[in-house]
């Protein structure tokens, strides 16, 4: 319609008076005005150059996913724009062929690895010639994270099938194991002296006592596969997530202490009581402060704990200044049989996940090498699920073109 009025406008210029000019001054405005706010209002990032490579036009979102001052983008050249490497790759890209980019994927740091859907459409006056370069941004975490938990459902599932099956075949053979091995210690204990030397029974008697333990420690392993996978059915009831907090250092202060490990707590006294099944949060809860206390070495130790109240969850966080998670190992950290410990089954921290989610939770975790980690979980007041949080691991994405570590 717009361009049908200027079109029928610019055929009458010359017989058009001043009055009708002002007019037509006053439409365009308000059109442009109107598209402004139009673009403004919408959630991906916008930013148009011309055909000189100037910016002559960028929306709030665009402005706010990299911190730009709209004000003074305009007019500066839309590759000297302070914007992460890899859109300014992007950008470099189609001024060197001219050809459209649709839909590319890049991982940036913002500071917080993001991830964003990037297009970069040549538009045209109408006759064919692009005028202008339109790039058009969309922040796609939030897509590849639901997509990644989805992911790990199912892989949790099918672990917890084949688990089940191999579980049952397995304890079946080490009952009968334990049942004949303990009958052969007591056959020993039975064996009248003088038979063998003490020195045989002495030995025989020490076998039987380490093939018990080590069929017990099997049974055990087993054991803890089997509740790991098992579905986690929370017995929900209200209760104090400070209370749990306070019984967990009780625990856990003696071990701190031995080890020269600071343990402090901050805990917000406003948080009221939530719906929870208070022995599965202190489980998960326990584990990620073992965890802690398991990843400082050497002096100078520290731990501290701190819930707050958020507007729809508590917030429950985790902290050391131990050695750090590798980023290889941050991305799979709570993945079935992924363990940095050397004597780690790797199901821990998949069980505190699982707990988490079946309360409708959410669990994240910032780390840098060397200098500590923060565990996080956030825990609905109402039966709302929480949001995903912005320090929840967001899986590798080397396969999408562009992406960047």
């Amino acid at each position: 319609m717009a361009r049908a009025f200027s079109t029928k406008f610019f055929k009458k210029i010359k017989k058009i008076d001043p009055e009708q000019l002002e007019g037509f001054i006053a439409q365009v405005l308000r059109e442009n005005a109107f598209l402004e706010v139009v673009f403004n209002a919408i959630a991906e990032g916008i930013i148009v150059s011309d055909g000189k490579h100037k910016v002559v036009f960028l929306n709030d979102a665009a402005a706010g996913m990299f911190g730009l001052d709209a004000g003074g983008a305009i007019g500066r050249d839309v590759e000297k724009l302070p914007l992460p490497p890899a859109l300014l790759d992007l950008i470099a890209e189609h001024r060197k062929s001219g050809l459209p980019i649709r839909h590319r994927e890049v991982a940036v740091r913002n500071p917080l690895r993001r991830l964003y859907n990037v297009s970069i459409i040549p538009a045209g006056d109408g006759d064919g010639a692009a005028t202008h370069d339109v790039i058009i941004i969309n922040d796609s975490t939030a897509v590849h994270r639901a997509a990644e938990e989805q992911q790990r459902i199912q892989s949790i599932e099918s672990l917890a099938a084949l688990t089940a099956g191999v579980a049952h075949e397995i304890k079946n053979p080490l009952n009968s194991l334990n049942i004949h091995t303990q009958l052969i210690h007591k056959a020993v204990d039975e064996i009248p002296r003088g038979v063998m030397t003490d020195e045989t029974l002495d030995r025989l008697d020490k076998s039987a006592s380490i093939l018990i333990d080590e069929i017990q420690r099997l049974a055990r392993i087993v054991d803890t596969f089997t509740r790991a996978v098992r579905p986690v059915k929370p017995n929900m009831r209200k209760a104090s997530i400070n209370r749990i907090i306070e019984t967990i250092v009780e625990l856990i202060t003696p071990e701190c202490e031995s080890r020269g490990i600071g343990l402090t707590v901050q805990l917000d006294a406003e948080i009221p009581q939530v719906l929870i099944d208070a022995e599965q949060i202190q489980q998960a809860l326990l584990n990620i402060i073992k965890n802690a206390v398991e990843a400082i070495e050497g002096d100078g130790g520290a731990i501290h704990v701190e819930t707050s109240l958020k507007s729809d969850h508590v917030l429950i966080d985790v902290e050391d200044n131990g050695v750090g998670i590798p980023e290889a190992d941050r991305l799979r950290i709570f993945e079935p049989y992924h363990s940095t410990k050397f004597h780690g089954t790797g199901l821990g921290l998949m069980m505190v996940y699982r707990i988490v989610k079946a309360h409708r939770g959410a669990i994240g975790l910032s780390s840098e090498e060397g200098a500590g980690t923060t565990f996080s979980i956030a825990l609905p007041l109402d039966e709302r699920p929480v949001r995903l949080l912005e320090s929840e691991v967001i899986p590798p994405l080397a396969h999408l073109d562009g992406a960047s570590p």
